[in-house]
This record gives C-alpha cells, structure tokens and sequence, in this order.
C-alpha cells in the first residue's frame, strides 16, 4: 500500500499498522508480523519469479539448438553443458556463501548471473552463433543455485516445527511457476521472436535481484546463529564463523559428511535420486504405450499432474507429516508408493489410472519432501549451504548417470519381467530405499543431531 512506502525499514511496519487495524488484520492473516516470517514470502516469491523465468525458456531451449544447426549426434553433448557445469559449482558455490560472500550476495550471484546467460542466449539465436549459446548454458550452469541457498535461507529463519510447511510452499511456488512460464514463453515466442522469451526471463531475472537487495536483511540469513551467540555470550562473528570454517573447502564438507549418520543420509538420498532418475526417460513413453495416449493426451496428463501436486504441496505434505512425524511420513511414503506401483502393474483401465494419480503425487511429494527437510535437519545451519550445495552436486551425477543405469537395467530386465518392467524396477528400487532407511535410521539421527549440537558448541 502505498501509505507504507515511507516506511523503509521492515522493522518499522510493524509500528505503522499498529494504528490501522484493516492493514494489522490483513498483515496478521499474510504471516507477515514479524522481519522473519516478511523474509520468507520474499524467498518464496523470488523462487516463484525465478522459476517463471527458467520456464519462459528453457521449453523453447531445443528450438534453439535445432535453429542454430546443431548436428542430432552432438545434441546430447551440448545439452550436458549444463549438468557439467553444476557438478563442477554445486560444491563451490555453496561454501562461499557459508563462509565467504555470505547467503544473500551469492542469491544475487545466481540471479544476476542468470540473467547475463539469458541474455547470451538471445544474442546467440539472433546471430545464430553456436558458440555463444553454449557459454550462455555454461555460465547459468556455474552460478545458478537459486533452489540451494533458498532452502538455506528458509531453513535459517523458520522453526523445525514449521519447516515443512516452508519447504512445501518452496516446491509449491516452482510448481505453479513452471505451470505458467513455459505458457508465457510460448506466447511471446510466437507474438515475437523466439530470443522475445530469453529476454523477458533475463528482466525478471534483474527485477528478482532488485527485490533480494532491496527486501532481504543480509542478518536474517544467519539468525539461528545470532540466537546461538546470545545463549553462549559470545560474539555473534565466532559463532557464525566457527574454529572449523578456516578449514579448507573440501576438508570442511568431507568433515561434516564423514559424521555416520549424516554420511548415511546423503548416500541414501544420492541413491534415491539416482533410482529417480534410471525412471524418467521411460516414464511417458510407459504411460503413453500402456494406455495408448496421444501426444496431446499427455499433455493433458501433465497439467493435471501439475495441479495436483501443487495442492499436495501447499497443503497435504506438511498436514502428513504434522500428524505422523517426518521419520514415520518417508517410510508411508515409500510403502504407499510400492503398492500403487504393485497395483498399477495390473491395472489396464485409464480412468482408473487417473483416480489413482492424486495419490501416486502425494506419496512421491512425501517422499522428496521428508528426505528434504530430514537432511535440513540434521545438517549444522553454519553450514546449510555447503551441505545443500553437495547435495545438489550428487543430484546433478545422478541426473547424468541415471539415465545409463536405467538403460542398461530395463534392458536386462525386459525379456523376463515384459510390460512389467518399469514397475518392477519402481517398486524394487521403492524396497531398497526403504530397508536402506530402516537399517540406518535410528543410528542416523542420533548420530546427525550430535554431530550438529558438538558443531554448534565449538
């Protein structure tokens, strides 16, 4: 409103909707009292720009490829550029927002960073230079850890009591963001050019930055470890910045992955991501043959897809894991999503393939939200980002190694198990993770959470 304008300083709202009961009401029913929770809508909302942003043109990227000439047996190179350049940054990029440029400045890295690449990338198609495209897909893949820092972020200002909530709508926020960019991208591709969506992403990209300088307190990134000072009586700067972190990078994230429990957690979720990704490539193309869906069908089938797990996560993931616990939520999880496999593997009527759908999402939403928000758990907040950051590196191989996994699996498994392949290795892979959890889990979490509290008192 424009009467708050002059107020610049968040602290200072507060104080003038004091005198204005509609606004206080209206503040008050946002969650929006307080610097902290005013902090976590502009992460979300900067996550949602940011994902409206990709998805105005990453759809549109393979245009650009074919456009530019590129020949289909260097395709597949080419595409990998981005990959490579995560798997090479995940790690680095995490642990100089730990301990060098802080949380915030690196989210300005990212987004800044972004937009230059967007722009390299409209350039490229305009003057059809191969070259430049595939820089552009080399400098977004080294800065762009936008999702890492902002489930950093999000962790550092919210309770473990409403954390899931918080990680939900993060997902939920990408997940409408995607829902609407690629249709935006589409339209301006069309009423334009197609270097009109690279553009319009590289804008929204500026005005995402403009908002983190302008809105996020760089102190808020790091207030559990504020709070941690005023409980020690020590200065906030040795808390934040513990013995440890003059550490060397690698040495550092080696040292808090060594801890038993915590190394069993990451393996588990490298494992899972890695089973996820063996699937991806095959999973249309089962549906598609199975029910004899035509491409538009499919498509159909997505934004359904995409609805529905827009609501798990706004509502029925954090609802879940409130009544049952986050521990107990992963294991529902895993056995539901077993048996709908078990159940699907049968199944030959589409309209029963399409009741069953609520319930596959949420049991695949429970999943990758649990594993997020246990490993956000158990990591120590100093050093959110770097752990996150290795996670995203580990996520990044598994997308890469994967998909030849799954190929060299499906095929060694097809002439015995048939149309009952991708089930069978869905629901064997569901068991693996499952009896890896149950072995590990209860040494998991005690030895994590030590491990964190020992961090914290150094």
């Amino acid at each position: 409103p424009g009467h708050l304008r002059r107020y610049s300083h968040p602290q200072e709202i507060p104080k003038a909707v004091e005198k204005r009961p509609r606004i206080k009401r209206m503040v008050t029913g946002l969650g929006m009292e307080t610097r902290e929770k005013r902090a976590l809508w502009v992460v979300k909302m900067m996550v949602f720009l940011d994902m409206v942003g990709v998805g105005l043109f990453v759809p549109l990227l393979s245009y650009y490829w074919k456009d530019l000439g590129v020949r289909p047996e260097l395709l597949g190179f080419v595409q990998s550029t981005y990959q490579l350049s995560q798997i090479c940054s995940g790690i680095v990029i995490g642990w100089i927002g730990d301990h060098v440029l802080g949380r915030k400045n690196v989210l300005l890295l990212s987004l800044v960073g972004s937009a230059v690449s967007y722009t390299m990338a409209a350039m490229a198609w305009q003057t059809s230079t191969i070259w430049l495209l595939v820089a552009s897909r080399v400098v977004v893949g080294l800065v762009k850890q936008t999702m890492t820092f902002s489930r950093a972020v999000i962790t550092a200002l919210s309770s473990q009591e409403d954390r899931t909530q918080h990680l939900s709508h993060l997902r939920a926020s990408a997940t409408l963001a995607f829902m609407i960019g690629p249709t935006i991208g589409g339209l301006l591709s069309k009423n334009f050019d197609r270097a009109a969506p690279a553009y319009a992403a590289s804008a929204l990209f500026l005005f995402n930055a403009a908002m983190i300088a302008f809105l996020l307190p760089t102190e808020l990134a790091e207030v559990h470890a504020h709070s941690d000072a005023k409980k020690t009586d020590q200065p906030t700067d040795e808390v934040a910045k513990p013995k440890k972190a003059q550490e060397s990078m690698f040495r550092r994230i080696r040292s808090i992955l060594s801890d038993e429990g915590l190394g069993r957690l990451t393996l588990i979720k490298f494992v899972n991501s890695l089973f996820q990704a063996s699937l991806m490539a095959a999973g249309s193309r089962y549906v598609a043959d199975k029910y004899a869906l035509e491409p538009h069908h499919m498509g159909y089938l997505s934004s359904f897809q995409s609805i529905v797990s827009l609501a798990n996560s706004m509502f029925g993931v954090a609802a879940v894991a409130r009544f049952f616990g986050e521990e107990r939520t992963l294991h529902i999880g895993i056995v539901v999503a077993t048996c709908l496999v078990a159940f699907e593997a049968f199944n030959t009527s589409v309209y029963l393939y399409l009741l069953l759908i609520p319930f596959r999402s949420l049991a695949s939403d429970l999943i990758s939200q649990m594993f997020e928000v246990i490993f956000t758990d158990v990591v120590p907040e100093a050093e959110m980002s770097s752990a996150l950051g290795t996670l995203g590196l580990l996520k990044a191989i598994a997308r890469v190694c994967g998909p030849i996994y799954g190929g060299f699996l499906m095929g060694y498994i097809e002439p015995f198990a048939g149309s009952h392949t991708r089930p069978f290795m869905e629901g064997s892979h569901n068991i693996v993770i499952l009896l890896m959890l149950l072995g590990a889990y209860p040494m998991l979490i005690h030895s994590a959470k030590s491990a964190k509290d020992k961090l914290k008192k150094e």
